[in-house]
């Protein structure tokens, strides 16, 4: 049973971009595992075991952490907040108990179906403060197999262009 930090090593002076770790019983990622690894835009850590995420490096474009067994706890409060390039998020097929906080503005997909998130504010996607405000990016938002109705949180939707994919009634 080795590090992932170990796994990475012989890498680390390259310029990935791309690294996929899928489907390889991955239970635990310390924290600073991908911290030299400033170029890289795409990382897979999907169908392992993992219930908490590592520090992202910043530039990540893709991220995709669907079929583990994350919780909420298991997520950082900042973890997305500085991935300012961050386009494809997916989540999905997890333990969420709610949607994770501060998601950057530059997100187009998001995917968090099939988990266990039963409430949303209206401040989860949009800003309750601002009116006016409008999340443009955002072309896909998946909730369905998760314990909320959709319909009891209408103005958690009013800043996006099409509403999530879930449960209404």
């Amino acid at each position: 049973k080795r590090a992932v930090s170990e796994l990475l090593s012989p890498f680390l002076q390259a310029n990935l971009r791309r690294l996929d770790f899928t489907g390889n019983v991955i239970e635990d990622i310390e924290d600073g595992a991908f911290s030299r690894l400033s170029l890289l835009e795409e990382l897979s850590l999907a169908e392992n075991l993992l219930v908490k995420l590592p520090a992202l490096p910043s530039k990540l474009t893709l991220f995709n952490a669907r079929q583990n067994k994350l919780r909420s706890k298991g997520i950082k409060a900042n973890t997305f907040k500085k991935l300012t390039n961050l386009s494809y998020l997916y989540l999905d097929h997890n333990e969420l108990e709610s949607v994770p906080p501060h998601l950057p503005e530059s997100l187009r997909v998001l995917h968090l179906q099939f988990n266990n998130i039963a409430g949303i504010t209206d401040d989860t996607f949009c800003r309750s403060n601002d009116t006016r405000y409008i999340r443009s990016r955002v072309d896909e938002i998946r909730l369905e197999g998760n314990p909320i109705l959709l319909a009891k949180h209408p103005n958690s939707f009013i800043c996006l262009k099409r509403l999530p994919t879930g449960t209404y009634y």
